[in-house]
């Protein structure tokens, strides 16, 4: 039996990264592990509970400090769970609040117990302009703020720079109409 295979999607809202990841999972046979999907509607109750707007979590520092280390915690656990039972995973998630984290990997790895594997990290890119494009057709109320506030959103999430340690990077540019957004 070879090794489970992990495949990380990183790029911004709206850049295709779920049609990247999906179409990674269908060709690998790998469990899809969508961070909003595992955790988006507990993350939605807990902001409106505690009085936060559920569709702005970039600048909602309670979401910041609170919400999103759990989200990516329940995210790396499964994935942990599906690498042991020996599937391979494809994990759809920005990550980029520990992009400049070099062993932020290694250390998740430990934590939830993965199995040795090969790591890839896709960095689905796209532009500027064709990002902002994507957001305002696809009209997400979880989108609003983004836009609201577009240069201090791509200052923050544009970039896919990403200091991770032992894994292998794949590059590719989605600048092309998909057939579904992610």
């Amino acid at each position: 039996m070879t090794a489970p295979k992990v495949f990380i999607v990183i790029g911004p809202a709206g850049s295709g990264k779920t049609t990247i990841a999906q179409r990674t999972a269908k060709e690998h046979n790998a469990a899809y592990l969508d961070k909003d999907r595992i955790c988006g509607r507990l993350v939605e109750f807990a902001l409106e509970a505690t009085g936060h707007d559920p569709a702005d979590r970039e600048s909602n520092t309670f979401y910041r400090e609170n919400l999103l280390p759990l989200e990516y915690q329940t995210l790396m656990d499964v994935a942990g769970v599906n690498l042991r039972l020996g599937r391979s995973v494809v994990l759809d998630a920005p990550f980029g609040a520990y992009f400049a984290v070099p062993d932020y990997l290694a250390r998740a790895a430990e934590e939830f117990h993965w199995p040795p594997s090969q790591t890839t990290v896709v960095r689905v890119q796209v532009s500027q302009d064709v990002l902002r494009e994507r957001l305002i057709r696809r009209g997400l109320e979880r989108d609003r703020w983004k836009l609201a506030h577009w240069d201090e959103y791509w200052a923050a999430h544009g970039s896919l720079d990403c200091a991770w340690s032992e894994v292998h990077f794949l590059d590719i540019n989605n600048e092309k109409p998909l057939p579904a957004e992610g």
